[in-house]
């Protein structure tokens, strides 16, 4: 062999090896070992000059050597030479795993058994098995076409075919097994086969297989094939014809004068006759289905005589095929007969994909980093996903938790399980039963998924796709491989700059044709209102208006209307796989080049949208970090170790955090009708309303008004920060990922996705190190300042208290504010102090900003805005505990949060504050500090409509004014409130206020019986809330539908059924649990719900756990509802429930009742739109204790209070039973004694 250079691509290539034993005589071998590889080595001359030895040298060769140690005697290979060879799997035999010398993972060993050269013909057997545990996903349609056929066959007596077409790995075999196991279960007789690709060469094959299973001498042993085929033939075929199949089936009958006087073509003729005529025979006994999978291996003889037996006899055939293109001119013309069927098979819908990947793993969900991965890999292949998580698992990168067991920590590092948890119903769990042990995983802290190398079987497919390509389109692909599974155009040229425009262009078209590449679309995550969303989204400014100074020729614009392509400038990559086989081809040094340049191409655009005025999305984060910049004008954020590479020159050279004097707009500027509008204060709540519909109808373009621009900023946190994050990784600068980490994590808050937030939050974490248990020897292994790691616990602080975990979120936020230089006290002494002295020495420490502040005023911004953020989640935590101590926590806290905002000097931050205020005091039944902050939140809103923050804040007064008027009764003005903040937090894509905001307005439509808005309002809600993960919202919309099935008059958003499988399967994790005010009202519903039924141990149930939250809860709205549900069902304990019914709690007596009554007019005082009802169920009570000699006929119905005689009319209920089916339940009971001109004048003394 001539020496050849190694080239930079690796070669491929295989060796096999003779190691003849050590006992040889005469050269005669005894034992023979042949292994065999495949992989890129190195072959040349190797060695010094005078020893020059031409061999190959790699980690394959080393590992084929020791192969053939570990297996003498055998052919053995291992698994990617298995799965290259195309063989079918029984050639092949799995070998053990054994210990080898120097290689940790030899991965899977394979004995070849061997391949007959004269192949007489194949067996019966299906590529996959069906498995029970696996059902089949998304594939109704498909066995809906086989059912139609089958059924056509039976009815009319003719011949159906039904193909399936798919792509390679779309379950096309799964798909037969399971046609098999429904066939069988029916009765039917199933030929199943499955041919490989030399099976095209061998004319006649399949039908000689076919008939070989059906005779069953398939696997029948050689010597009794004769006697079998024998005993099958008799009585169906003359005696003198049983030779004409000896070369057929490999027989020998003896040759009879009939047969030895018939040509060749009429012995073909007479055999084929021969075979209609038995299966014409069988199918009169049992019905006969063939099922071959891969047909387009199938020869031309074998379609034209399945074509004829179509016609002839009533079979069905079941095939499956990769593609029609590649077929012959007779299996098109099968597939133009009228009694066949093609069906393609299309990928998994995303739901079923991820379902299968949760069976694959063993879990009932899956967290969202892996749902990514597996989605942008797989494109819907089932095989890919199967493979992926057969990787992941081999790999060791996933933990599994028990679903059912609580683990109760106050650990950061230990909350994955938890986190899960609390996403639990965004992948709903496919089925399981009480008694099974259900899990869920979650990615190890130290694995990046996205630089998992693909599996090799998977590698080889993505390999081969991309040399179909040209250089150039290859190379185009392997620059998008680096940016991301998304791309922008102008990145890409920024990675390409020796192509000009159109050059890109025209490759980029040619790959889109080729559906490689696919026009990014954000269709499905915009909003549904066509008014709101724009027509592109242009993320990358800056470099559009460089382009706009070039000529008209040069212009992207121009070039796209020459080339026909859209709009849009955003591209996906279509082809699964391609992307990350494409990225492992990078050689390293080039790989981390590239990542640098998109790194410094997306530094300059990771700041909020241009709706939001530009910024960070941690308030002033550049500014509070500048200061650790050395002299020299390089970030901190690139000190890397000089160790000469001259990569590392580069990076320190380029990748530079954001500087602080880049232009963007922190609220500092000047506006013309600022001065102008700071005289029209606002004086009521009508006038507030009257200025926000003014301002909101002078709305222009020109203004920069509400309707103008919508809010990228999540479109800015996919495609910018996340990618960021990524591109710092790969390159090793972990400064700096750190701080785009925090960035990204404030952004996924922002937007109220508070799992990626964590995500985002933990990889941060692995960043750091673990941390020590004690605090002096406590050392990062990223060096960061005091403010980032405020900004780091105060983030995690406010995760944790989305997740439940109250203790940890405490913790977090006291230890935020002791880096920020602000203490908050741990005993009741401490508080008693602090509260003093922010009472009367408030102003020593006020400072107002100057109206040109200077980078220094900035940083102090910074670090006010964290204080007032950290305050804020402090009064919120002790406000969910009811005791005393907490109130006074609470109280100091929201105390100390109003000084810093007035510090602060910022008027949307003010008027949040006051907000803030006015709820806790509502919270606490403090009317009058209720009404006083909410009127100085209206005051100081004048100069909150220049800015996006502003716009917020405004949202949250408006909210802020829905509630109180809700909680005073004007609930026609609370209604109106609700619409108009509904509009605006729609706009600004806040959905955790917006979903405030739509049980604000529900609440109000309900007491003003307004049902039909009610269910409208429940179906935007469950809009909002249905595709995200937020449990405490989705426990407050069942807690809705739970009212509207009780007093709604029948109306139904959701069943009950759904409604109590949420409760029980969420009601023991963490978030709920420190919800007392949501859930007391849940309970209590469900348990009227069950007392209407007369299930009275299912009502103890609930009862009692409502009696066990009364008093965790506050005087807030939820909470003042779930009192009065508590109080309806005392009342229905005290008429309604027979004696002896509660078996494990006390029952309860009217003095009981009476006290809970008082209880609520004490604590509720500042919810008075309930004080009416629950007089009037008092009332009930004593009149009821009046009655001793009561007879249990003229007893109240269950639901006989004020609400129900109100709201609830039996004639109605009474005529619709098809309702009362339809839920499941009897019918609700005639309520008593009830007069409709007596309900108005109820319902005009409650709503008034």
């Amino acid at each position: 062999m001539p020496w050849r250079a190694p080239s930079a691509s690796s070669a491929s290539a295989g060796r096999i090896l003779l190691r003849p034993s050590e006992e040889e005589v005469n050269f005669h071998i005894k034992l023979v070992s042949i292994s065999i590889t495949n992989g890129p080595v190195f072959c040349g001359v190797i060695g010094a000059v005078a020893r020059h030895e031409y061999t190959v040298i790699g980690p394959k060769v080393s590992l084929v050597a020791r192969m053939i140690t570990a297996y003498p005697g055998l052919v053995s290979c291992d698994e990617v030479t298995y799965l290259r060879s195309m063989l079918p799997a029984y050639n092949f035999k799995k070998l053990p795993e054994k210990m080898m010398k120097n290689i940790s993972n030899p991965g899977k060993m394979y004995e070849y058994l061997g391949h007959r050269r004269c192949i007489m013909f194949g067996r019966r057997h299906l590529a996959r098995e069906r498995n029970k545990n696996h059902p089949l996903l998304d594939r109704e349609k498909e066995l809906e076409a086989f059912q139609m056929a089958q059924r056509e066959c039976l009815h009319q007596k003719k011949g159906q075919a039904v193909l399936y077409e798919g792509g390679k790995g779309y379950g096309k075999s799964q798909l037969l097994a399971e046609i098999n196991f429904l066939a069988q279960k029916e009765g039917h007789r199933v030929l199943p086969l499955k041919l490989k690709e030399a099976d095209f060469k061998q004319c006649f094959y399949a039908i000689q297989t076919l008939m070989a299973i059906f005779f069953e001498i398939d696997a029948c042993p050689a010597y009794y094939r004769q006697e079998c085929l024998h005993k099958q033939l008799r009585g169906m075929v003359e005696e003198p014809l049983h030779c004409l199949f000896n070369d057929l089936f490999f027989v020998k009958f003896p040759l009879s004068f009939k047969v030895s006087h018939m040509d060749d073509l009429t012995r073909q003729k007479k055999v084929k006759a021969c075979f209609f005529q038995v299966l014409q025979e069988a199918v009169r006994e049992t019905p006969l289905i063939f099922l071959i999978d891969e047909a387009q291996y199938m020869d031309a003889a074998s379609w034209e005589f399945l074509e004829t037996l179509l016609s002839t006899v009533p079979i069905i055939m079941v095939m499956t095929l990769t593609s029609t293109f590649t077929l012959c001119g007779c299996a098109q013309h099968f597939l133009q007969s009228s009694q066949a069927v093609l069906v393609p098979i299309l990928k998994l819908a995303t739901t079923s994909l991820l379902r299968m990947a949760c069976w694959e793993l063993g879990v009932v969900s899956i967290p969202q980093e892996l749902q990514i991965y597996l989605l942008h890999r797989c494109f819907g292949n089932p095989l890919y996903c199967e493979v992926l998580c057969q990787d992941l698992l081999s790999k060791d990168v996933l933990l599994f938790h028990d679903l059912q067991k609580e683990e109760k920590n106050s650990k950061w590092e230990t909350l994955s399980a938890n986190a899960m948890k609390s996403t639990i119903y965004g992948i709903l769990p496919a089925g399981s039963e009480e008694d099974q042990e259900l899990y869920i995983c979650t990615v190890k802290d130290d694995v990046n998924l996205d630089t998992v190398l693909l599996p090799p079987l998977l590698k080889e497919i993505a390999v081969n796709q991309l040399d179909q390509l040209s250089l150039e389109e290859q190379l185009l692909v392997k620059c998008a491989a680096v940016i991301g599974h998304s791309f922008h155009i102008d990145l890409l040229q920024h990675l390409l700059p020796g192509w000009n425009k159109n050059k890109l262009l025209q490759v980029l078209r040619a790959l889109v044709d080729i559906h490689v590449l696919c026009w990014f679309s954000k269709s499905q995550e915009l909003p549904a209102e066509s008014i709101l969303v724009p027509s592109s989204i242009k993320i990358i400014e800056q470099t559009k208006e460089q382009k706009k100074k070039k000529s008209d020729a040069d212009s992207p614009l121009s070039l796209q209307e020459e080339l026909s392509l859209p709009q849009t400038e955003m591209l996906e990559f279509g082809v699964p796989l391609l992307r990350e086989a494409a990225w492992e081809l990078w050689p390293k040094a080039q790989q981390i080049a590239l990542h640098l340049e998109c790194a410094c191409f997306l530094q300059d655009l990771a700041c909020r949208c241009q709706s939001c005025h530009g910024g960070d999305f941690v308030p002033f984060h550049r500014f509070a970090i500048c200061s650790a910049k050395s002299c020299s004008g390089i970030s901190r954020f690139c000190s890397y170790k000089d160790t000469g590479s001259v990569l590392t020159q580069v990076i320190t050279d380029k990748l530079q955090l954001p500087s602080p004097q880049d232009s963007f707009q922190f609220q500092t500027k000047p506006f013309r009708s600022q001065e102008a509008f700071t005289s029209e204060h606002c004086r009521t709540e009508e006038e507030f309303l009257d200025q926000v519909n003014r301002k909101l109808a002078q709305t222009s373009p020109e203004k920069d008004m509400l309707t103008t621009k919508p809010c990228h900023c999540e479109e800015i946190l996919q495609l910018v920060l996340s990618p960021l994050t990524q591109h710092c990784l790969v390159i090793g600068e972990t400064t700096c990922a750190f701080y785009y980490l925090l960035e990204a994590a404030a952004a996924s808050l922002d937007l109220s996705d508070n799992y990626m937030a964590f995500f985002y939050l933990r990889k941060a974490s692995s960043l750091l190190g673990q941390p020590s248990a004690f605090s002096f020897l406590k050392k990062h292994k990223v060096k960061i300042c005091q403010f980032e790691e405020a900004i780091f616990c105060c983030l995690r602080s406010e995760v944790c208290f989305n997740m439940g975990q109250i203790t940890l979120a405490k913790k977090l936020a006291r230890q935020a504010l002791r880096l920020l230089k602000r203490n908050f006290p741990w005993t009741w002494f401490g508080v008693f102090f602090q509260t003093f002295l922010e009472k009367y020495w408030p102003s020593c420490s006020l400072s107002q900003p100057p109206n040109n502040p200077s980078e220094n005023s900035k940083k102090k911004l910074a670090v006010l805005q964290q204080r007032v953020h950290c305050l804020s989640l402090l009064w919120q935590l002790y406000n969910l505990d009811n005791t005393a101590s907490s109130r006074r926590f609470a109280c100091l806290a929201t105390l100390m949060q109003k000084n810093s905002a007035e510090e602060f000097a910022n008027e949307a931050q003010v008027v949040s504050t006051y907000v803030a205020l006015s709820q806790f005091s509502q919270n606490m039944g403090d009317r009058d500090k209720w009404l006083q902050c909410e009127q100085m939140a209206i005051q100081k809103s004048s100069l909150c409509w220049f800015s996006r923050e502003g716009l917020l804040a405004t949202a949250q007064l408006m909210q802020a004014l829905a509630y109180t008027k809700l909680c005073l009764g004007h609930l026609d003005f609370s209604i109106k409130l609700g619409f108009q903040a509904h509009e605006i937090c729609r706009h600004l894509k806040k959905p955790a206020l917006e979903n405030l905001v739509l049980s604000v307005l529900f609440r109000s439509a309900f007491l003003k019986k307004k049902f039909d808005l009610c269910v409208r309002v429940l179906e935007s809600q469950w809009a909002l809330i249905s595709q995200g993960r937020d449990v405490l919202g989705l426990a407050c919309f069942y807690s809705a539908c739970l009212d509207l099935l009780l007093y709604g008059k029948g109306l139904l958003c959701r069943p009950f059924g759904e409604c109590l499988h949420f409760i029980q399967h969420c009601e023991h994790s963490c978030i709920l649990n420190s919800q007392s005010n949501v859930m007391l009202g849940v309970h209590s519903s469900l348990a009227m719900w069950f007392a209407q039924d007369s299930q009275w141990n299912l009502f103890e149930h609930h009862f009692s756990k409502a009696r066990q939250l009364v008093k965790r809860t506050n005087a807030s709205l939820f909470g003042s509802h779930g009192f009065v549900r508590f109080l309806e069902c005392h009342v229905l304990v005290l008429q309604k429930m027979p004696e002896g019914v509660f078996m494990h709690t006390p029952p309860e007596t009217r003095s009981q009742t009476l006290k809970y009554c008082e209880e609520f007019f004490s604590r509720c005082v500042t919810c008075p739109v309930y004080h009416r009802w629950v007089s009037e169920l008092k009332a009930s009570i004593m009149r009821y204790g009046k009655r001793e000699s009561m007879s249990s006929t003229n007893i109240v119905r269950p639901f006989d209070t004020c609400l129900t005689r109100i709201w609830i009319e039996g004639e109605w209920l009474e005529e619709n039973n098809s309702f009362g089916r339809n839920l499941g339940i009897q019918r609700f009971d005639r309520v008593a004694d009830v007069k409709e001109n007596k309900d108005e004048e109820e319902i005009k003394d409650c709503i008034c």
